[in-house]
Order: C-alpha cells, then structure tokens, then sequence
C-alpha cells in the first residue's frame, strides 16, 4: 500500500484544512498531515514545499541603546545573535507561510547580520533538514568571532562558544550538536548529511596555527559524527597560483562559503576573503571520487580564479555562494556579485553577479550566460518600516529541482545592500527561475523561462538566509496483520 494518498483532489483539500488548522494545530502535526495527503508523484519527487531559514532579531542583552538596524552602524558592536525560524512555503509569490518551526535558542543561535551564514540544506536521503550555528545567547554580542571551547587564541579572555549543527526531521524531532574544535574565531557557514550519521560542514575560522594547533586547525571542509563534538578538516586546498600569500594567509585559502553533495561527490564553494582562490572546489575521497571521512584528501578546483590577482591586486570576477548540479555537465552558481560604489556613492553593475550557468565542455567548465532578468539588480526598494532603501545586487544560498521537462527551477536568496553595514541587516527576498537545463544561450521570449519571480520578503526585523526543500518521512513498512 502507498503511503500518500492517491486522490488528485489532496492538495486542495490540504491547504484548505492547513488554513484552518495553523492556529491550533502544533507545526510537527501539520507537516505529518502535508506529507500523508500528497499524490504520488508530488510525493516521490520530494521537492514541492519550500523551507528557509529566517533569521529574526530579538534585541540586544549587551545595553546598546541603538534600535534595529542602526545598532549595526554602531562600530563599537561586533554582531548581535538572533534566533532562527525554518518558515514552510508552496512555491508561489506572496502566499503564506503555512507554519513556522523555531530553533531553540537554548541550543542554537546565529548571528543576524552575518550574510555568509545561515545555508539551510536537505539530506542526500531526503529525511532531514541541517543548520550551522553557533551555541550562544540570542542577542549577544560578538559571538561570530568567538573562539571555540577546545581552539582557543592564547591570550584571548573572552567568553568561548562552540559551533552547533542542528538536524531537523520531518516529523518536526530536533537533535542538536557541538562543535568544539570547527571555525573557531570565525563563521561556521554550512552543513549537509547524507542520512543524519555524518556531517560535512563548511566555514571559515582565525588563521594561527602554533605547533600544529589553535584555531586556524579548525578551518574548510569538515567531517563530524552526531555525538562527537569532534571533527576533522577533510583536506587541506593549497592556491599554488597565490606566491604572494605567506603561511599564515594560505590557511585561508580553505575559506569556504557553501557546500553540496552531488551523485556520491562532496562539493565546496568559496567567495569569500582576499585569500586563495574563488570557485567551485570538489573534495575527493583520496584522489577520486566518493565521500571523504578522514583527513589528507585532495581539493580540486573545478572553476574560478585568485580570489586577489597576484599581479593586479584585483578582486576575483566571481563571486560563488550557492550552487546546483543539474546533471553531471551542467552546473548553476549563485553569484553574490561586488556592492562596489562610484565617486558619487551610486553601486556599480557587477556583470557576472546573479545565477551563472556553467557547461563541461570537453573536461572544462564554461560560463554560459547569467540569468538576472527580474532580480531588479540595483534598484531601490523601500521595505515597510525599514528606515532606508536596499538594493540587490546578487544571489546567495539555493537549491534546486530537475522537472518533468527537462526544465531546471532554481529557488535563492537575494544579497542586499543599504546605508546600513553595507546592507547585512538589511531584509531579503526568496525569488525562483526555470531554465531549459540544455539550453547554452538565455531565453528571453518564452514567458515561462529565465525570468526571476519573487516569492517572499523576509520582512522588517528579519532576514532569509537559507532555502531548502522540505524533509520526507521515512516509510515504515505497514502491519498487514495476520496470514489469511
């Protein structure tokens, strides 16, 4: 027997009786009930419900008089925690959140202004959403460059506070571990399991190394085990092209921002820092393909360039954050391109921010195009209550989705940029794209194709960071009772 119900009329009737059902019905029961009424082929494509993760700000417990967002204007104040929400949503504009599932602060924060946080990701298996944070106080001050309980800074007197994964199942269960020795001084950014016995994390952390020990140990891809406060770095990446950096500045170059599994394989991005070089990376299993668990693996840079030319001193083009295998040759990045301002403080189009299309064209990955049509990239918009306009000006965490037709639907978060710290507190948008997946020039006639839609703003006091499909159940073989 079918777990889901086959009637093609559930859908209609789900929302229906979600409506009805939001306000007293706890957010673990109506998730079961979206799941036990789908049809078949919604259900077996496990990527019709969107999930993301808002981070909400909840004040400050450090005394700052400064209210939301000019607190972050404030150079006195470095970062302030808030807690994180994973917001279910149908994949259509402007429609309601059919619940919300708060992380407990107790367990798990984030902090609110730090853009490079807060990727929320599905299971290779489909049962469980991840998270990355930090386990300190909601409203605190500073966490985010907070060294660990176990990779301290020698000298440093400041309160230590370790990293924490939470792993979320569909039936709402809520399993929460720390990390005391990952991205220790810096930001943890990501976090993928495969069937909730592994982690692989990605983040940044401070650069010392002493003896072989302290933070900068703590950095890149990394593998955890839920019960372990332990993990250890996957691999260590080498930019040979970067003779300019010294020891010190080479462990950044495992600097890395998101991270995705793809047909067995473990992939890392990174777009951040002056560091290294920018691009898609693959960690390999020894030198070739599978998932890696140990240490002293191979990171090979699929695409992209020093993040800082060794000659010129400028910036790496691309700017990777999010990315998306649509089949083994065909690859989309979420670019959040440069908020760079002119003499006259007006933002300069960056050319290659927003979702690039990559081709593998006889073993070399090439740009096809960059899809912005619909992002309205550097146009003001004014948010009710948000005491400036914010502009954006590129893409940060996705996913995605292979359709029937051989179409490939994209789901992201915009990159904003304001007056206020440069637009980190500013509110995000969870916008959508279909391209024809093989297509190698955009489609700017068919009405369906290659135009970004908006579905939702996070709203004032809030942010989106992170945009997943919704976990599935497990399927339990059902009691049929005795033999006839």
């Amino acid at each position: 027997m079918c777990l889901f119900s086959p009637a093609p009329h559930a859908l209609t009737s789900l929302l229906a009786r979600a409506r009805s059902f939001l306000t007293p019905i706890a957010p673990v029961l109506l998730l079961i009930a979206i799941w036990a009424t789908l049809s078949p082929p919604v259900a077996a494509q496990q990527d019709f419900f969107l999930v993301v993760s808002r981070v909400q700000y909840d004040g400050n417990n450090f005394g700052n008089p400064n209210p939301y967002p000019q607190i972050f204007n404030d150079p006195t104040v470095s970062g302030v925690q808030g807690s994180i929400h994973l917001d279910l949503y149908l994949p259509f504009p402007n429609t309601p959140a059919l619940f919300s599932l708060p992380l407990p602060t107790s367990s798990i924060t984030t902090s609110f202004s730090s853009k490079s946080e807060g990727a929320l990701t599905r299971s290779v298996d489909g049962h469980f959403l991840t998270y990355i944070g930090y386990n300190g106080p909601d409203g605190a001050e500073g966490v985010s460059n907070s060294y660990t309980t176990e990779a301290n800074l020698s000298g440093n007197a400041n309160p230590l506070y370790d990293r924490e994964v939470a792993m979320v199942s569909a039936d709402g269960a809520m399993t929460f571990q720390n990390e005391s020795n990952a991205y220790s001084g810096d930001n943890p950014r990501a976090v993928i399991t495969v069937d909730g016995t592994q982690f692989y994390m990605a983040g940044n952390s401070d650069s010392t190394i002493t003896n072989g020990t302290g933070p900068g140990t703590t950095i890149g891809a990394r593998f955890g085990t839920p019960g372990s406060n332990q993990s250890v770095q996957l691999g260590v990446y080498l930019a040979t092209d970067r003779p300019d950096e010294s020891k010190k500045q080479h462990v950044k170059d495992n600097n890395f921002r998101g991270i995705g599994i793809y047909n067995g394989n473990l992939y890392v991005s990174k777009g951040s820092g002056g560091n290294g070089d920018d691009g898609i990376f693959q960690v390999e299993k020894g030198t070739s393909n599978g998932l890696p668990t140990g240490t002293g693996n191979t990171i090979v840079q699929l695409l992209g360039e020093p993040a800082t030319d060794p000659v010129t001193g400028n910036s790496a083009p691309d700017v990777p954050f999010g990315f998306f295998f649509a089949n083994p040759r065909t690859l989309y990045v979420a670019d959040e391109g440069y908020p760079n301002l002119d003499a006259n403080g007006n933002l300069i189009p960056d050319p290659r921010a927003g979702l690039q299309k990559w081709s593998l064209v006889n073993g070399t990955w090439q740009l096809d195009y960059i899809l912005t049509d619909g992002l309205n990239l550097l146009q003001a918009v004014n948010i009710p209550g948000y005491p400036a306009p914010t502009y954006t000006y590129g893409l940060r965490n996705m996913t995605g989705k292979v359709n029937w037709d051989r179409t490939v639907t994209i789901y992201a978060i915009t990159a904003q940029y304001s007056t206020f710290s440069n637009g980190e507190p500013d509110p995000t948008n969870l916008v959508a794209v279909t391209d024809r997946i093989s297509a190698t020039t955009e489609d700017r006639h068919h009405h369906r194709l290659d135009h970004f839609v908006t579905l939702q703003n996070s709203g004032y006091g809030q942010v989106f960071r992170g945009v997943a499909f919704a976990p599935v159940p497990k399927l339990q073989p059902r009691d049929r009772g005795p033999a006839e």
